[in-house]
Order: structure tokens, then C-alpha cells, then sequence
């Protein structure tokens, strides 16, 4: 009996101890309603003094409402102001961010406050403060005196702001007066005012600074400054100083806007002091816009143009390189600017759209000459085209096809006239046996030119005219084969063969007799490729009679990936062609006759994928005349995207063209040391193109790039800091338009 007595009080107490804990939970200024929602506390111990209106609490105090959480050892609450007052690891979490100290205040109404022995933390861009007293100004502002600022977590951070006075702004910046920059705790530079990033957005301020020194150029440290106009809009002025050419200003403006929507315009200009330039005043303007005009029409425009021959090889390096910003325009349009040895820059406009039937295209196309020895090359302003699909030809087994164009060509001293070209064309398609295809096509080609401006070596005529037919016939078959395919079985291979002749014709023409507007109009043959077979996309013209036979074969894999969806992937791909002439020269893009052999090079095309993350590749070309082998094009690419390492090795030889090899690699040595090298060397002339050497090395809050550039016209050695959760938060792209802004408009 006395044991059943001793158990009921047992849960008697447990019940009631329940009941305490429950009831230390309280709603705090009930029935009053602040902004934001009501403050609930919970501590060990809640005590309240109704005379004073005054909470106390003990013992893993708790105060919060929605996202906000405050916690401390000891806190008072004044119902009447609404003021906590707390002690001992004191924190206040606001989301991400953590405010802590030894002992503060802090108004529930106002949500504002201030903290003894403080610390700050934005988790956005691990940005810290530390002050013997931080007070918090508003729901995103906070002011301090004699702070700390770093993004590093060490108690002796390698660098540091010490800060007189210091106001944050969340999603904003954090500005300083009376700033000393501190490099392992030594002061190394004195900032009378300055502003730092605290928030992931782009916004106007400082990039980093990049420090270099090249044999051309001397020391060159480039400082730009970089300003967020708004969402969709954004403009960088570089300041460059080259110790042995000038001051260089630069300025990019970019733009974002519906629909993808976009532009992209950089410029520079230099008053060259180094005695060694073509020209005094040097400059380089160069951009792209893509820019829908409804209906489906679209507008695409590039602009390339530089004061001379010299300039991108001179500065082709950091903020202002070539080489950056054409990887930049290639991610952001879809396309990039010639290299820097191409010396014929060119600036194009498009607008075009494509219909059900076909494409409707006006262009125009304008070059800079930059060497005085190349041919004067020829403008097109305006063209267009007019290009069909193979539409079906009534309910006869005959399709029917055209392709247009009207361009006007002219020199800016020079040749000048238009060209009307028409080329309508019939398809048939058919199987005539089981398991073969036919399509067999021949088209008529209309050429009129007319010459407004002759040159002395131009055809003096001032209308010409070419006619041309076409004709091609082509045979093939597939042969399929599975293996390991089974009902039970979800993955198999497949093996596809294509046994393919093709017969081209298309009559020589005289082509002296003709305007000189377009390379294309003269001929279709290189001398390096005059002894290939002819393949489909070489869209010959002239001077055609050939057969080309040749084999495909294609090595499938058919799987699952995770979420069970059939999943097909190519490993090996092979392809063996040849053609027989019936003719001994084909027509160049000079307009010379190109002399080949009655049968060509074996072609053999190949692509291997062993592994995910290997691509391997070959084409080799075999002289049947027992020239041996007139080229070879060996390529191997290994990229492992989840340790970001990257090998790619190629090698290219043409007989009596090319042979040269180009390596590069990146290499993710260590958690925070990356390395890359870059190498290309010709041998048939023994010279070596460039070599490039990379380190970087990058810590928790600070980082360092090294590299070296050796070309056979200039070294270059280029230093670069960048801080981890501010300088590289500043360069992002301008924004799009959102729906909400769409509609509004």
C-alpha cells in the first residue's frame, strides 16, 4: 500500500513538473499587437512583477518572433517600454545573421538595440565586426565605433579594417571613416573613407585590383571601379597605368532586358608614349546586342573596331584582354569576337526570322583592314535572304526548295555592286529497296552582278551573269544490331552501320570573267584540302565530278539514370570516305584551279567516349599514292567536373601546312591551391606560341593569382588579390526583367 502511495505521488509530481515547463512559455504584451507578430519568452525560471510590469527570466532565456530569436542568461522585459534587457551570452539571430555580446539592450517595438563586447555576423558574405559596443539602428542598420572588419575567422585575421566609425547596411554597404587596412595585425595603408560590400547582390564599388609586368608594356596595374546603375543596367570605368605607354581609361556599359534582351559595349583609349606604336592615340571599342523586335523578329548586332594592326597583341591581358572579354561576350551571346591575330576585324548586323517554310534574313557586314599588304576586303550593306525548307510538291513524291539572296558589296576605295543570287531546287526521296533510302536533288543557280565602281584589275562590264546546275544523288542503308538486349535486361548496346555513295556534279565556269565580290563566287577549295573527299556541308561550287563512298558506324548505350528515365549515350563513333574525280582540279577560292589526284585521301573520322569524363578524337587522312599520311588531327580531353580537373591535349599536322601541338590543363591540386598551364609550339617552323603558367592559391578569406605568359613577342608576369566575400561579389551581371515588372509595362 505504501508503495502504490509513493508511485502516484511520483506521477503526480512528474505531471505537475510538466505542467511548470509548459507554462514558463509566455506571449509577451498580450493583448497588445506589434509589428511583425507577438514576442513569446520561455526561460527556466519567469517571474512577474506586476507593480513594476517587468518580466524576469533565468536560465536559457528565449525571446522570439517569426525569424528573430534572442537568447541570453539573464533578461528583464519592461512591458511598458518594451525594452529587454539581457546578460550573459547574449545572441540575437535575425535569420542568417548573428548579433552577440556580453550584456545589451534591446527594444521589442523598435527592434532596435545595443550590444557590449559585440559581435556581428552576415552569413551572406561572412562578414564580421567586432566592437566594444555595436548598436543596432534600425531592422537593417547597425553603427559602430572602433570596430573590427574582416571575413576572416582567425583571432589574428590576415586582413582587417580597423574602422573609427562604421554604419552597415544589410543588403547594402558597409561605410567607414578614419579606415587602416591591417595585413596580419601590421597597418599597411590609411583610408580616409571607404565602402565595403555586404550583400550578394551586384553593386557599385572597387573590383580588385590587378598588378603585372610585361616586356611590352612595363608595370601595369589596372584599378577598376565598378557601378550598379540598376537592375537591368551596369557600367565599369578601368583605370590602367603602363609605365612604358600612358594612362589607359576604359569604360563598359551593359544592359539587360526583356526577353533576354541585352547589350554589351567596352572601349579603351591611349595616348601611346612609348615611341614603338603605329599610332599615337590607340583604342579598341568593341560589343554585342542581342534585341528581340517582336513578332519572332530578332536583331543581333557585333562591333569590333581598333586604331591598328598592333593593339590587341599589345594589350591582350587582364581587365582589358581580348581573349577575357571574348569568353565573357561568347557565355553571354552565344558567340565571340575574332582572335587577336586576325587581322580583318569585323562588325555585323542581323535581323532575321524564322517561319514554318523557311528564314527570312537582312544583314549587313562591314571589315577593317588592319595590314596594308591584305586584299581590300569587301563590305555587304544591305542583304538578304530569303531561304526555304523542302516543302512538299503538290501529292507528287517531289519536294521543291529555295535559297535567295540580294547583297550590295563595296570597298571603302574600291569595288562597288550588287549580286542577286537564285537557287530553286527539286528533291526526291524515296526507299526503292527494303532497307536502302534514295534522295537525289538538282537545282538551276541564277547569278546576276552588276558593278556600280570598277577597279583597274575588276571586269570592266558592268552586268554579268553565271548560270549553274547542281546535281547530287545519294544511296545508303542502315544495318542495326543489339547486344545484350534481353526482356529483363534495362541497359543494352547498339551497333549501327550506314553504308553511304554520293555522286556530285556541278559544271566548271570561267571565273575571271566576274566581280570580285565574294571569295565564294570564284571557288570552294583550299590548297591544304584540295586532295579531301567531298562530304556533305562542304557545299561545293564549280568544277564539281565525283563520286564519295564511305561508312559510318555508331556504337549506342542505352541505360537508366537515377530517376529510371531511358537514358542513350554515344561511345564510339567511326567514319571511313573517299571519292573518285572525274576531273583533275577543282576550283579555289582565288579562282585558281586547284589540282588534286583522280582518287583522294582515305578520311577516317573518329570519336571515342571510354569514360564519362573522357572524349577522345582522330582523323587521319592516308594518301592512296603512297604519300603516306598528308594529315593528322589526334585529340584527348579528360574533365572531371566534381574535382575540376582538366587535361586536353591536341595535335594537328597538314603536309607541308601545319604541325603543331597545344596542351592545356587545370588541375585542382589542394583544397586551396589550383594550378593550370597552357602550351602551344609549331614545328614546322620550331617556334614556340605561347606558354602559360597559373597558380592560385585561396584561402578561407583571402586569395592570390600568379601567372605567367611567354610569347615569342612578349613576357608577361600579372599579380591579382581577390577577398573572398567582397571583391568577387561585386562583378555580377545586370539582372532581367521580372514578371511582375513585364506586366506592368
Amino acid at each position: 500500500m505504501g508503495r502504490r502511495r509513493v508511485w502516484t505521488w511520483v506521477i503526480i509530481l512528474l505531471f505537475l513538473s510538466a505542467g511548470l515547463g509548459a507554462a514558463q512559455e509566455r506571449e509577451l504584451f498580450a493583448p497588445e499587437r506589434l509589428q511583425g507578430g507577438p514576442w513569446l519568452i520561455r526561460a527556466e525560471k519567469l517571474t512577474y512583477n506586476a507593480a513594476t510590469h517587468i518580466y524576469t527570466a533565468l536560465g536559457r532565456v528565449e525571446i522570439r518572433q517569426g525569424d528573430r530569436r534572442l537568447t541570453a542568461d539573464w533578461v528583464q522585459v519592461n512591458e511598458v517600454t518594451k525594452i529587454a534587457r539581457m546578460r550573459g551570452n547574449v545572441v540575437l539571430v535575425l535569420g542568417e545573421d548573428i548579433f552577440s555580446g556580453e550584456e545589451g539592450e534591446f527594444n521589442l517595438a523598435t527592434r532596435t538595440g545595443e550590444m557590449k563586447g559585440a559581435r556581428l555576423f552576415l552569413q551572406r558574405n561572412h562578414f564580421q565586426v567586432k566592437s566594444s559596443l555595436i548598436r543596432k539602428t534600425g531592422d537593417n542598420t547597425y553603427y559602430a565605433e572602433k570596430s573590427t572588419v574582416t571575413t576572416c575567422d582567425a583571432d589574428l585575421p590576415v586582413w582587417s579594417f580597423k574602422a573609427q566609425k562604421l554604419s552597415v547596411t544589410l543588403d547594402g554597404y558597409a561605410s567607414t571613416k578614419d579606415t587602416v587596412l591591417k595585413l596580419a595585425g601590421l597597418p599597411v595603408l590609411y583610408l580616409p573613407f571607404a565602402v565595403l560590400p555586404v550583400k550578394t547582390e551586384r553593386q557599385t564599388g572597387i573590383l580588385m585590383p590587378q598588378y603585372g609586368q610585361h616586356r611590352a608594356g612595363g608595370t601595369v596595374i589596372e584599378v577598376p571601379f565598378y557601378w550598379a546603375i540598376n537592375n537591368q543596367a551596369d557600367a565599369t570605368l578601368y583605370q590602367t597605368m603602363l609605365t612604358n605607354r600612358g594612362y589607359m581609361q576604359g569604360g563598359e556599359l551593359r544592359y539587360r532586358g526583356h526577353q533576354d534582351a541585352g547589350i554589351t559595349v567596352r572601349g579603351y583609349i591611349l595616348s601611346d608614349g612609348s615611341g614603338e606604336a603605329p599610332v599615337a592615340t590607340r583604342y579598341w571599342v568593341a560589343g554585342m546586342t542581342n534585341k528581340p523586335l517582336g513578332h519572332d523578329w530578332e536583331f543581333r548586332g557585333t562591333l569590333d573596331k581598333v586604331s591598328d594592326i598592333n593593339y590587341l597583341k599589345d594589350f591582350n591581358f587582364g581587365y582589358m584582354g581580348l581573349n577575357r572579354y571574348s569568353r565573357e561576350l561568347l557565355s553571354d551571346y552565344g558567340r565571340n569576337l575574332e582572335q587577336e591575330d586576325v587581322t580583318t576585324r569585323v562588325s555585323t548586323g542581323m535581323i532575321a526570322r524564322n517561319f514554318s517554310w523557311g528564314n527570312v534574313t537582312a544583314f549587313g557586314r562591314y571589315y577593317q583592314r588592319l595590314r596594308s599588304t591584305d586584299p581590300q576586303p569587301v563590305n555587304r550593306l544591305p542583304g538578304i535572304s530569303l531561304n526555304t525548307l523542302t516543302l512538299p510538291l503538290g501529292k507528287t513524291p517531289f519536294r521543291i526548295g529555295l535559297d535567295s539572296s540580294y547583297t550590295y558589296f563595296y570597298q571603302d576605295q574600291g569595288l562597288a555592286g550588287d549580286r542577286v543570287d537564285l537557287h530553286p531546287q527539286l528533291h526526291l526521296i524515296g526507299q526503292p529497296l527494303p532497307g536502302a533510302s534514295f534522295n537525289g536533288r538538282i537545282g538551276f543557280r541564277e547569278t546576276l552582278f552588276r558593278v556600280d565602281e570598277h577597279t583597274t584589275t575588276s571586269p570592266q562590264d558592268t552586268y554579268q551573269s553565271r548560270q549553274l546546275y547542281d546535281a547530287k544523288v545519294s544511296l545508303a542503308s542502315s544495318w542495326v544490331k543489339d547486344y545484350g538486349r534481353s526482356a529483363e535486361s534495362s541497359s543494352f548496346y547498339r551497333h549501327l552501320v550506314r553504308p553511304e555513295v554520293t555522286y556530285w556534279n556541278i559544271p566548271r565556269f570561267d571565273p575571271v570573267r566576274l566581280p570580285y565580290f565574294d571569295p565564294y563566287d570564284y571557288g570552294w577549295v583550299v590548297r591544304a584540302n584540295r586532295n579531301l573527299p567531298v562530304r556533305s556541308g562542304d557545299d561545293p561550287i564549280g568544277g564539281v565530278n565525283a563520286v564519295t563512298y564511305g561508312i559510318t558506324n555508331h556504337l549506342l548505350r542505352r541505360g537508366l539514370n537515377p530517376q529510371g528515365q531511358a537514358l542513350v549515350a554515344e561511345k564510339f563513333w567511326l567514319r571511313l570516305t573517299q571519292s573518285v574525280f572525274f576531273n583533275t582540279t577543282s576550283l579555289g577560292l582565288d579562282g585558281t584551279p586547284q589540282y588534286h589526284h583522280r582518287f583522294s585521301d582515305f578520311l577516317g573520322e573518329m570519336e571515342f567516349y571510354p569514360f564519362r569524363q573522357v572524349v577522345t578524337g582522330v582523323d587521319i587522312g592516308v594518301s592512296p599514292y603512297k604519300e603516306g599520311f598528308n594529315r593528322t588531327n589526334i585529340r584527348v580531353t579528360f574533365l572531371d567536373s566534381r574535382r575540376r580537373h582538366l587535361l586536353s591535349v591536341g595535335y594537328l599536322y597538314v603536309k607541308n601546312f601545319a604541325k603543331q601541338i597545344n596542351v592545356s590543363t587545370y588541375l585542382n591540386l589542394f583544397k586551396s591551391v589550383k594550378t593550370w598551364v597552357t602550351y602551344s609550339n609549331t614545328f614546322q617552323t620550331n617556334n614556340k606560341l605561347e606558354r602559360q603558367y597559373g597558380l592560385v592559391i585561396q584561402r578561407q578569406c583571402w586569395g592570390i593569382v600568379l601567372s605567367y605568359t611567354d610569347r615569342p613577342d612578349d613576357q608577361r608576369i600579372g599579380v591579382s588579390f581577390f577577398l573572398p566575400g567582397l571583391g568577387e561579389r561585386l562583378r555580377k551581371g545586370p539582372g532581367q526583367f521580372t514578371d511582375k515588372e513585364t506586366r506592368s509595362e
